[in-house]
C-alpha cells in the first residue's frame, strides 16, 4: 500500500511513521487491490518455480558433471555447490541496496533474466570442446547470483500487504518455497539405479534431516524479523540490519561446510 502521491514499490519499506500507520490514510479501490494481489501472486510463482529448478539440478549436478568432463572428481564437486551460495551471498545486498533507492521491480527483473541466461549456460556447459566443469562453476555462481532477489521478494510483499495480510503473506512464500523442492525431483526424467544393497538407515536419515532443514528454513524466514523485534526491542530499522548479518554469517557458514563436504569426501572416497 502506497502513501499518497507515492508508488507502491518506491516507497521505503522502512519509514519514520509508526507501525501500523502506512495502511490507513487512505482507502483502497478493488482495483488497486486486485493489481497488487497480481503482483504478489507472481511472486509466489517466481518463488516456487526458482525452487523447482533448484531441487531438479541439485540432484544432477554430480552425474552431469562427470558426463561433460573426466577430470571432475568430488573436490571439484564441492566448489561446484558452494558457488551457488557464494553467489547469492554477493547478490543478496546488492540487489537489497538497489531496490532501497530504485523500484523493487529493477533489481527482480534483472536477478530473473541472470537466473535464466544462468540457467541456459548451464544446459550447454556440455558443447564446449575443453574446460566444460569451469563453464558449470560460472553457471552455478551466475545461478546463486539471481537467487539473491530473495531478499528483494519478501520486501516487496511485505511492502505490498497491510499488517493484517503480511503474515500469511510470508507463510505462503516459504510455503511455496518448500512445496518446489518438494515437486522439483518428481519432475526429474532419468532416475539413477543404484547397483547393490541400499542403505534404507541413510536413507531415511536424509529424508528427514532435509525435511528438518527445510522446516527450519520456512520458519525462520517467516519470523525472524518479527520475532527479534519482540524479543530484543530492535526498531525496524536494527531488524533489518542485524538480521542481515545473522544471514550473512549463515552464507559465510554455508560455504565452509561445503567446503567441509569436499574435504571430507577427499578423505573417506
Amino acid at each position: 500500500m502506497a502513501g499518497r502521491g507515492i508508488p507502491a514499490e518506491q516507497e521505503p519499506l522502512l519509514g519514520d511513521r509508526p507501525p501500523g500507520s502506512r495502511e490507513w490514510n487512505i482507502i483502497e479501490t478493488q482495483e488497486h487491490y486486485k493489481s497488487r494481489w497480481r503482483s504478489i501472486r507472481i511472486l509466489y510463482l517466481t518463488m516456487f518455480l526458482s525452487s523447482v529448478g533448484f531441487s531438479i539440478v541439485v540432484m544432477s549436478i554430480w552425474p552431469y558433471l562427470q558426463k561433460i568432463d573426466k577430470t571432475a572428481d568430488t573436490s571439484f564437486l564441492g566448489w561446484v555447490i558452494a558457488s551457488f551460495s557464494l553467489g547469492q551471498m554477493v547478490a543478496s545486498p546488492v540487489f537489497g541496496f538497489w531496490s532501497n533507492y530504485r523500484p523493487r521491480k529493477e533489481p527482480l527483473i534483472v536477478s530473473i533474466f541472470i537466473s535464466v541466461a544462468a540457467n541456459c549456460l548451464y544446459a550447454y556447459v556440455h558443447v564446449p570442446a575443453s574446460h566444460n566443469k569451469y563453464y558449470m562453476l560460472v553457471a552455478r555462481g551466475l545461478v546463486g547470483f539471481g537467487a539473491g532477489n530473495v531478499a528483494v521478494v519478501r520486501s516487496y510483499i511485505a511492502g505490498a500487504t497491510t499488517l493484517q495480510e503480511r503474515t500469511s503473506s510470508m507463510a505462503d512464500t516459504s510455503a511455496c518455497q518448500a512445496l518446489g523442492f518438494i515437486l522439483g525431483p518428481a519432475n526429474t526424467d532419468e532416475v539413477q539405479v543404484p547397483q547393490g544393497s541400499i542403505d534404507q538407515v541413510a536413507v531415511v536419515t536424509t529424508n528427514v534431516l532435509f525435511f528438518v532443514v527445510l522446516f527450519i528454513f520456512a520458519l525462520f524466514e517467516t519470523i525472524l524479523t518479527p520475532l527479534t523485534m519482540d524479543m530484543y526491542a530492535w526498531t525496524r530499522e536494527q531488524a533489518v540490519l542485524y538480521d542481515g548479518i545473522i544471514l550473512a554469517a549463515l552464507g559465510v557458514e554455508a560455504v565452509i561446510i561445503f567446503m567441509g563436504v569436499k574435504l571430507l569426501s577427499k578423505k573417506f572416497t
